[in-house]
């Protein structure tokens, strides 16, 4: 089901949360490495994927956990004064899951292959596609299930953007290797149990020759004004789901561009991206707190009722 949200309904919430959310401190990663479902062509082996974890207490254990995944820019800062630190974006979801008495894992599927950032290479060009990021996905749910300190069978999966598209691409049953993880599983629960994905491409997934059901619910929130990644696939993709009694829900936000939730942003930006909506003519990046607001209400509230007992 699509639901838009009139401006003044989202930033009357978004006022609300603000005055009633306590101040946020930042979280330290520790860096971790972990083999892929992927293989590595030059080796022939697990391509070892490197990562960020972050944990509420190091000393403690039983966290349920995060997987969340980077976006075509990567998932670290581009500024001298960060270099090796996640993006704004990134940290500050960190600081907020790990708050929220999460742990969170950002597995990186660019650096590892050669490539800091793929959104200034055309898609006809790119070599790092969903099929590879599917696999590390994958890859980093084993991991966490390896670990003694995260409860393994309450863990959940959120991206942004070509990491949003990853998320549908993972979480699809119906996809032939999702199937087959699917089937090795002793129980259910050792897959994803729920994931939230901002601002994907949907057109794949729309157009899947497997067709499309969600392994568990899903929730995708985007702008309505987005010209990186149209929000129109996503609402047909999620008509289509909903005709078919299955969860996922598509959440929409009006005058809303992509990028919407990224932090320090004043203003509107025009990106000269060779993708989007108009290929050539580039995209735009708004932040908007209305709808920043609604969707990480949202998405905690979903998380808190798959994940905390």
């Amino acid at each position: 089901m699509n639901t838009s949200f009139t401006r003044a309904a989202i930033a009357a919430l978004c006022m609300a949360i603000i005055v009633a959310s306590p101040a946020v401190r930042a979280a330290t990663g520790e860096r971790v490495s972990f083999p892929s479902m992927d293989i590595d062509p030059q080796t022939g082996m697990p391509l070892t994927l490197s990562g960020l974890f972050f944990t509420p207490d190091p000393s403690a254990g039983g966290f349920p956990a995060v997987v969340a995944l980077h976006g075509c820019d990567g998932m670290y800062s581009t500024l001298a004064s960060r270099s090796g630190k996640l993006s704004a974006r990134h940290q500050a979801m960190a600081d907020l899951l790990v708050a929220e008495g999460y742990a969170v894992l950002f597995p990186d599927s660019f650096n590892p292959r050669g490539r800091r950032e793929v959104c200034t290479q055309p898609a006809r060009e790119q070599t790092i596609t969903q099929a590879n990021r599917r696999l590390d996905v994958l890859g980093a749910l084993d991991y966490l299930r390896s670990r003694s300190d995260i409860a393994t069978h309450r863990v959940a999966l959120l991206g942004w953007s070509h990491g949003g598209s990853a998320v549908l691409a993972v979480m699809n049953a119906r996809q032939p290797v999702v199937a087959w993880y699917l089937s090795q599983l002793n129980d259910p629960s050792d897959f994803f149990l729920t994931a939230v994905a901002f601002y994907p491409g949907c057109f794949a997934s729309l157009n899947s020759r497997d067709g499309y059901a969600p392994a568990a619910p899903l929730s995708v929130f985007i702008g309505e004004s987005d010209d990186w990644t149209s929000a129109k696939p996503c609402v047909a993709l999620g008509e289509a789901i909903q005709a078919q009694r299955l969860p996922l829900q598509v959440r929409t936000y009006p005058d809303t561009y992509h990028g919407f939730d990224t932090p320090g942003l004043a203003r509107p930006r025009h990106l000269d991206m060779p993708n989007g909506v108009r290929p050539g003519q580039g995209v735009t990046i708004a932040p908007n707190a209305a709808a920043r607001a609604d969707a990480y209400a949202r998405m905690k509230a979903q998380l808190r009722a798959a994940l905390m007992p």
